[in-house]
């Protein structure tokens, strides 16, 4: 009799000891799952900002190349601009010995 009652505790906590980790490799389960749901939709949120930073770079590049391109002699004249009378040409060691 006393065997038996040894051997039904022994099964006992083999069984609540499976119950337990089948619990909690559930519970890891779900929060993986949950993670991974929540990083897909940050990504999805960055590539948006990352979408509408790239639109925003390449207008802001298309209205630098416009405005490079609308530039003439007569504007920069009206704006101060004005013909160099002598041009002075700077050599790379007269850079490195001024820097010294």
């Amino acid at each position: 009799m006393a065997e038996k009652i040894i051997q039904l505790n022994t099964e006992k906590n083999i069984f609540w000891t499976l119950v337990g980790i089948l619990f909690f490799c559930l519970c890891f389960y779900m929060y993986s799952i949950n993670m991974t749901v929540r990083n897909v939709v940050a990504r999805e949120g960055l590539q948006n900002k990352i979408s509408a930073l790239s639109l925003s770079t390449s207008n802001s590049e298309f209205q630098y190349i416009a405005e490079q391109n609308a530039v003439t002699l007569p504007l920069a004249y009206s704006l101060g601009f004005r013909d160099v009378a002598q041009k002075i040409y700077i050599s790379g060691s007269a850079a490195v010995v001024a820097m010294r």
